[in-house]
């Protein structure tokens, strides 16, 4: 159990960071600040008609953390009643859609809790009343390669949203976002259940189809998930020329010592 516990966070630390080597290059890249959310329950409903049918995936969690510092395990702060909520719905393809006839369909990432105080670069805040902290719409990180988003990073079982901020707390925070409006939504587990699951949406016929796995229902437990907001670009002009501000002091003080 230990084993498994310690690979559970391993993958939720190292998964967002292999996305950038693997076939998961279009979700951005894990960084800080994010909501990690642990033993999540998933359930995924056929819905529609015989003729026109879609299916829905829907997930919550109640032990939501909020990673601000290096984004390690000792910088976590623990959510007050933390809750992470999303909806997904996709065709029969495995293909994340906003529309099934003339119904409109709602793909997001909901995130609430009272948030305590804390410090993340020169931001600052006191503890925080029960609120939402964050609400983003899940966006297929590739609409026109006909497959859901981005899977098959580490060992084929994540599945991964862009999305788009559309209220809370953290979104508006300029401190800690830098006024972005991505971020990146990963879901990922150990069990066998989600693991077939995304090997079923990747739209690969050797792996199954959608309707062949899902049926009318199936509920999957023990998920993780990581909603991570990327660094502002404004901070890594700032590295570089830092970087570059550095590289030239030790051009002149090599200069000046072959003078001298």
């Amino acid at each position: 159990m230990i084993a498994i516990k310690n690979a559970r966070w391993a993958f939720v630390f190292l998964l967002p960071l292999l996305a950038s080597t693997g076939n998961a290059s279009s979700v951005n890249d894990y960084s800080l600040p994010a909501f990690r959310d642990v033993d999540e329950m998933v359930k995924i409903v056929k819905k529609g008609t015989d003729d026109n049918p879609y299916w829905q995936l829907r997930g919550i969690g109640l032990t939501t953390s909020f990673l601000v510092g290096n984004g390690e395990e000792s910088d976590a702060l623990e959510l007050d009643d933390g809750s992470v909520a999303y909806q997904a719905n996709f065709n029969s393809d495995g293909k994340l859609i906003t529309q099934i006839g003339d119904k409109t369909l709602s793909n997001f990432l909901l995130i609430n809790g009272s948030l305590p105080a804390g410090v993340h670069g020169g931001t600052s805040w006191s503890a925080q009343p029960y609120q939402l902290l964050l609400q983003a719409e899940l966006l297929d990180s590739d609409p026109a390669n006909g497959t859901p988003d981005t899977i098959g990073a580490a060992g084929g079982f994540a599945l991964g949203f862009n999305t788009h901020f559309t209220d809370g707390w953290a979104a508006n925070n300029a401190g800690l976002t830098g006024g972005s409006t991505g971020e990146s939504l990963w879901l990922f587990g150990l069990s066998k259940g989600f693991g077939d699951l995304v090997k079923a949406l990747d739209g690969d016929s050797s792996n199954g189809t959608l309707a062949s796995l899902i049926g009318s229902s199936k509920i999957i437990y023990d998920v993780s998930s990581v909603a991570s907001v990327p660094l502002p670009g404004a901070v890594w002009l700032f590295l570089s020329g830092v970087m570059g501000l550095l590289a030239y002091g030790r051009k002149s003080v090599a200069s000046e010592s072959l003078a001298a």
